[in-house]
């Protein structure tokens, strides 16, 4: 199945509301979907990427670029990586991967960095099978 690695745009967001279910377990409306997306892209620092299979979106990736007080260069941050289920095991997520990693060198980061749900083991296997190393604990806070 050819899969096309495109921007992301508002209109996508009601095919990207599923894929943020299945990401955090919780439904999130087309509309929120789209005025967060708009927010985001407004910002300049942040890309939103599309996998799209015959049509559809089937793979969304964010990335985040932010400098860091103790690093020379800025850093990325992979955020809302998601495959549909249905669509798993075709490279689709390799993909938005290998495509953020591109779009963080062009924009002068020397890291990728990204944060995973303890219990997201599958997520973990393939994080370190392209190539992300577990470096660090995450620690949160609401506020």
């Amino acid at each position: 199945m050819p899969i096309e690695i495109r921007d992301a745009h508002p209109a996508d967001a009601g095919e990207m509301a599923p894929l943020m279910l299945q990401l955090m377990g919780r439904p999130s409306s087309p509309g929120a979907i789209r005025d967060r997306l708009v927010r985001l892209l407004a910002t300049g620092a942040d890309r939103v990427i599309v996998a799209v299979a015959e049509g559809r979106v089937v793979g969304v990736a964010g990335l985040h670029v932010a400098w860091m007080i103790h690093a020379d260069h800025p850093t990325a941050r992979l955020m809302s990586l998601v495959v549909s289920e249905e669509c798993r095991g075709q490279g689709i997520g390799r993909s938005l991967v290998h495509r953020s990693c591109e779009l963080a060198r062009a924009a002068g980061c020397d890291r990728m960095e990204l944060t995973s749900r303890l219990e997201r083991a599958g997520a973990h296997s393939f994080y370190e099978r392209v190539g992300f190393e577990h470096t660090s604990k995450r620690f949160s806070m609401p506020l």
